[in-house]
């Protein structure tokens, strides 16, 4: 483990090093999982800590908006909150800059009837029509301004990623026909980064859209930063990024924490560690002059509840286990961006010695918990072989988290056991399920099988709620009735 200095001096001798990122940053998405201001610092302190210079926020809906007051919802935190958290950051030498969608991923607005007219299609409230342009500017001009007054960072990022329904209406497939998905795209991120620009910010973008639709990008504004995320696989998954560079347009880098397929039974580990330990290095032999760790507690994919026409909710497709358990993901991304090399093979051994005191054999031990892949057991894999499989896998690993005894940072260990608990119990649960799909039980039988799982259900999200409870403003929500536990309890009543 490298030793640990106080975030503004590292940050100080990180800037004076030549490979150093300009902006190097973690994210915060409260889209589903919402933090406590005292969890918020203490993320703030770490990055601090760790050498990061920014944080990039995701409020959604819990920023405290006047003018859109409707987008808030009942974890919004006060215009004094905000304001006391950015200070905060700023003591610590931390940018906050705020993320605020305004192209996809923009459910939360558009589920209120006051956006309604914004939609591209009228039953996925996911997407923006670009071509509502007036429209658009005015709702956003609206919203930018009230972001952009509370924070002081020379930034926003306004999304613009996972654009799906691009072109999907009758005047945007129209517009398609005519001038390109590309042209489409860009005029409309070009209208929003003119606001960003009238409010004297910097507008950054999410890479994947436009790469995969390169061909309007001249006409993007010369000062537009361009994120480009890759959590995993190879460099060109969305299209090549050298033409961009070759344009002179400024490129950040963006690795993950958690993504999918995580979720709150399940976490690709060994993903993320070789993640770090070759998309940084290619970050920075490309020249990107930022980096950022992204967090991303759901898919950012709703299901909807409807009346009628009206929403009633939004429900998120996916949860994942609460970043306060991934301490060590965030120190890997820490070292990854302080080193010229790559992540060193033997960083999860030496940081499980030092974080909870062991020895090193049984540091060792307990690194193989992080090396074995999980993987999912739903559709095409939801199959007894593949269940079986997993679950011996998972008992397997939780043995290796038990056969170890921690002498210090005691909560973060228990954060592992209850993880390991919650997938075997997730997987015992999909073995009744499979058994009662393809008709080898019968209700009666179901019934037996699964109420020893509901009670055990009870006791994990008691301890979940015990462990995330100064975390989450509200921790019952992610083991609650939209997760599987909450299926499971409907089986019995079918």
């Amino acid at each position: 483990m490298r030793l640990k200095l106080p975030g503004i001096l590292l940050a100080l001798m990180l800037s004076l090093n030549a490979a150093a990122f300009d902006v190097r940053a973690v994210y915060v998405d409260h889209r589903t999982q919402v933090q406590t201001l005292p969890a918020l610092e203490q993320l703030a302190k770490k990055a601090a800590e760790g050498g990061m210079n920014a944080l990039v926020m995701e409020w959604e809906a819990t920023f405290p908006f006047e003018d859109n007051a409707t987008l808030c919802n009942r974890f919004a935190f006060s215009k004094s909150e905000v304001r006391d958290f950015i200070n905060f950051c700023q003591r610590l030498g931390v940018d906050v800059i705020p993320l605020q969608n305004c192209f996809g991923h923009a459910e939360y607005i558009l589920r209120h009837e006051r956006y309604a007219g914004l939609r591209e299609d009228a039953k996925d409230l996911s997407q923006v029509c670009p071509l509502r342009k007036e429209a658009a500017e005015k709702v956003f001009r609206s919203i930018f301004s009230e972001i952009a007054a509370a924070h002081p960072s020379r930034y926003i990022h306004i999304g613009c990623d996972e654009t799906f329904l691009l072109g999907h209406c009758k005047k945007c497939a129209e517009y398609v026909e005519r001038h390109g998905k590309s042209r489409l795209f860009v005029e409309y991120v070009s209208l929003m980064c003119d606001i960003v620009r009238d409010l004297g910010k910097t507008p950054v973008i999410w890479a994947d859209i436009l790469l995969r639709y390169p061909d309007a990008a001249d006409l993007l504004p010369s000062d537009l930063v361009v994120v480009d995320w890759n959590y995993g696989w190879r460099p060109d998954r969305f299209g090549s990024i050298d033409p961009l560079l070759e344009k002179g347009i400024t490129m950040w880098g963006a690795s993950a924490l958690r993504s999918s397929p995580d979720n709150i039974y399940l976490t690709q580990w060994d993903k993320h560690f070789r993640n770090l330990r070759e998309y940084i290095p290619f970050c920075r032999e490309k020249g990107f002059s930022g980096i950022i760790q992204t967090s991303w507690s759901t898919s950012g994919t709703y299901g909807y509840v409807m009346d009628y026409k009206s929403v009633t909710d939004i429900i998120p497709v996916r949860e994942v286990y609460p970043s306060q358990a991934f301490d060590i993901l965030w120190q890997a991304f820490f070292e990854a961006v302080e080193r010229t090399e790559p992540l060193r093979d033997d960083f999860i051994t030496d940081y499980l010695a030092a974080h909870f005191g062991l020895a090193p054999r049984d540091a060792a031990s307990l690194a193989g918990y992080y090396l074995q892949p999980q993987h999912s057991v739903s559709g095409k894999d939801f199959s007894r072989q593949a269940i079986d499989a997993e679950l011996d896998g998972a008992l397997s690993l939780r043995e290796l988290v038990r056969s170890v005894s921690p002498r210090k940072n005691k909560s973060d260990h228990a954060h592992l056991c209850l993880m390991a608990d919650i997938r075997i119990h997730y997987l015992r649960f999909k073995e009744v399920e499979r058994a009662w799909e393809t008709g080898e039980i019968g209700k009666e039988e179901l019934t037996t099988k699964l109420k020893p799982l509901i009670q055990e259900s009870d006791r994990l999200r008691k301890r979940f709620v015990r462990l995330n409870k100064k975390a989450l403003k509200d921790p019952s929500i992610p083991l609650g009735d939209n997760s599987y536990m909450g299926k499971m309890r409907k089986m019995v009543n079918y």
